[in-house]
């Protein structure tokens, strides 16, 4: 009964978008005729100047600073090599109209049909109907690159309509074309097709092939996500929609589009490039054409401050480059968001792909904070003792440390140190994979995490800037701030288009944060990067995937917080033991030394609800007369130790989560019940309330080992059923 409910109210609600959209489309319509009624009733003498006079917009050149006042670079208009229509290879001229606008030599201007497709799109997709596709014909396009600014809204749909058709009273279509062909933006800079063709391949546009054509035709409808240059994959794939569409459409033969399809496209890198921080000033061009458009990013003069840092940027290149290696390097400022430097790769005139905020990558061990802050948050002590030894889950999964060797029974602490996965692994398993994936996410990850235990091993793919800006929080005392790149944008006349505020979202306690960067100090101090330590507190966390494939080193000081990453484009392994700590970690380090060289040095703030005691380096324990080595560890008040390790026997028995399997026997964890004596301990623990499970006082250990009796009498009891 239920579901048939369910598909009546489903059914009965479908009628209100068609009614929605028509309604839409309706006013649309309306609006459109009543404007075109006020045009027509213009001279058309005075239409036909301006639409003959080609530009509203007299170019001026924008300009993009540092956040001390230093120019970056410009965004400006190329010169452009007109060309005329019958210069320009045929299947390039169709490749651009069946992708563009297949019926172009039928229409007056403007195509409703068109309209209506995208309107009905955009409202099912987003649920506004002027917010994505545009349904615009070739006309409408050079109507809007010759004399509008970006805009969403209505208004610029019917301008947009209403030009287009006075460019169709006032020229041939092949004059239209022609127009059309050497103003079109291909991205890079490059206005035009004879831009495009020597930016993409170094050819004069009589010399592309067809597959070429093809791909330069894909372009203009997005050039920054269509560039072969930044996203070869896409370019390709929109190539070969573009071949086949021109074979639908009778342009070319099958044979045509299947060597087309099979062609080897080879790009043109013997490009210059005079930018300072080229992949950072890609990246604020993507931004600001998205929001501003073609016009006013290249021709209106804006004056855009960002918060890049020069000098900063000048010192990580200089660390980055001397490594010889492909990756990234990224720098935020904790306390505002703001990205100071910015490396996206080795060469940019090679390849533009900015690896600091496009290269999804698994972060290996870089992972493990959010686990233990997870943990941290739940009360688990830093001397909590796991068992690290082998396991193996049912599905046949069995976690690895690095070089297959196992400690036995370690703290957090050390397990957090040596960066040891199996620990990571099991302690993943008890405070619970959705907590650990809320809490990366409130930090500043953005990417989809895998839902399974691998997640304490890093296996999700996300970017060096989702990890610097995650990182940012912890060392922002868990406050939350978005990275930013743009402080404010001015137009030609000074006018504020944007101001952009810093916002602040509280996520995790202080206390939980200053454990865990206490945690994240003893990485440098002791354990995995002794290489990175600075003359300065600072925190952090090595990160190497299989078979040596990612290498990375995420770390911060109360100041500055820098992801660098270490990895090859085609995925091939970066060499034997290239580890994070080997390859990362050293340019970190340069680039921390350098960057902080004239900064005062600052400590984390300490907060009310936290203790920093001396603890036996193995036990976790208070010290006692013959440990060999102590250590200061920082607690959550009251999950800090209360026993002493005498004797150094080794550990008591209620700190261990579990026991050694016997020899030559490795546990299989059943995934309906994968740790029966804590589930237990749960069920005990709801009847004493007051109980810690993690960290017992000493006060407590009577109770405690009643449960524990309790347990082995269960135990027993269940071994006689």
């Amino acid at each position: 009964m239920k579901s048939n409910k369910k598909n009546k109210k489903s059914h009965n609600s479908s009628p209100f978008f068609p009614k929605v959209f028509s309604l839409s489309l309706f006013l649309f319509i309306l609006s459109f005729v009543l404007s075109f009624t006020l045009l027509i009733s213009l001279s058309s003498q005075k239409m036909g100047e301006i639409v003959q006079s080609s530009n509203f917009i007299s170019p001026v050149t924008s300009k993009v600073y540092d956040i001390n006042g230093k120019l970056i670079t410009e965004f400006f208009q190329e010169n452009r090599t007109p060309i005329s229509l019958s210069q320009i290879p045929k299947n390039l001229i169709n490749a651009i109209i069946a992708i563009e606008d297949s019926n172009f030599y039928e229409h007056h201007g403007i195509s409703f049909r068109g309209i209506a497709r995208a309107m009905f799109e955009n409202v099912k997709e987003s649920g506004k109907i002027f917010q994505g596709q545009g349904g615009s014909t070739i006309t409408q396009q050079l109507a809007v690159n010759t004399f509008l600014t970006r805009e969403e809204s209505l208004s610029r749909k019917i301008k947009d309509a209403l030009l287009a058709l006075q460019i169709e009273r006032t020229f041939t279509k092949d004059e239209i074309l022609e127009m059309y062909l050497n103003v079109i933006y291909f991205g890079h800079g490059a206005y035009g097709i004879v831009s495009a063709a020597n930016l993409y391949f170094g050819k004069q546009v009589s010399e592309l092939s067809l597959a070429e054509a093809a791909l330069i035709a894909g372009i203009p409808r997005r050039p920054y996500f269509y560039s072969p240059f930044i996203n070869l994959e896409a370019a390709l794939k929109r190539k070969n929609i573009i071949l086949k569409r021109m074979f639908d459409l009778g342009y070319i033969t099958e044979e045509e589009y299947l060597r087309g399809r099979e062609e080897e496209i080879t790009l043109n890198h013997n490009r210059d490039s005079l930018e300072t921080a080229p992949h950072f000033s890609s990246y604020i061009r993507t931004i600001l054409l998205d929001k501003y458009g073609v016009n006013m990013v290249f021709k209106g003069g804006l004056k855009i401050y960002t918060t890049l840092d020069l000098d900063m940027q000048k010192k990580a290149q200089e660390a980055f480059l001397k490594s010889g290696r492909e990756g990234a390097v990224i720098a935020l400022e904790p306390g505002t968001g703001y990205i100071k430097a910015m490396v996206g790769g080795k060469n940019y005139e090679e390849s533009e792909f900015n690896r600091a905020t496009q290269a999804y990558r698994q972060p290996g061990s870089a992972f493990k904070p959010f686990v233990y802050l997870t943990a941290i948050e739940k009360g688990i002590s830093p001397s909590l003792v796991i068992e690290d030894s082998p396991i193996v889950y049912e599905n046949g999964w069995a976690p690895t440390n690095y070089e297959d060797k196992f400690k036995g029974p370690v703290t957090l602490r050390e397990a957090f140190e040596d960066s040891i996965n199996v620990v990571g692994v099991k302690l993943l398993e008890r405070v619970g994979v959705r907590d650990v994936i809320k809490n990366a996410q409130k930090a500043g990850i953005k990417s989809t995490l895998r839902a399974d235990l691998s997640l304490a091993l890093g296996t999700s793919e996300v970017t060096p800037l989702e990890m610097a800006s995650a990182y940012s929080t912890i060392a922002n005392m868990g406050t939350y701030i978005e990275p930013t790149a743009i402080i404010k944008i001015e137009d030609y006349s000074g006018r504020i288009l944007e101001q952009n505020q810093i916002v602040k979202k509280d996520v995790f306690s202080e206390d939980v944060c200053y454990t865990l960067i206490k945690l994240m100090e003893g990485v440098l101090i002791r354990g995995t990067a002794t290489n990175a330590r600075l003359e300065r507190p600072a925190a952090g966390k090595t990160g190497t995937t299989n078979e040596f494939t990612d290498a990375w080193f995420v770390g911060f000081t109360p100041d500055l917080v820098c992801a660098v990453y270490i990895g090859n484009d085609d995925r091939k392994p970066i060499g034997n033991r290239m580890t994070g700590a080997v390859v990362a970690a050293p340019i970190w380090h340069d680039f921390m030394v350098s960057a902080l060289q004239d900064k005062p040095i600052n400590d984390f703030p300490s907060p009310n609800n936290v203790k920093e005691i001396q603890v036996c380096a193995k036990t976790g324990l208070l010290p006692g007369n013959k440990c060999a080595k102590t250590v200061a560890v920082t607690f959550l008040s009251g999950t800090e130790p209360t026993q002493i390790c005498y004797e150094s026997t080794g550990i008591l028995p209620e700190y261990i989560v579990e026991t050694k399997p016997p020899k030559n026997e490795v546990p299989v964890i059943s995934v309906e019940k994968r740790f029966p004596l804590l589930d237990d301990l749960e069920t005990l623990k709801k009847e004493e309330p007051d109980h810690q499970i993690a960290q017992p006082k000493e006060s407590k250990k009577e109770t405690l080992q009643s449960l524990v009796e309790e347990l082995r009498k269960k135990l027993e009891q269940r071994d006689k059923d």
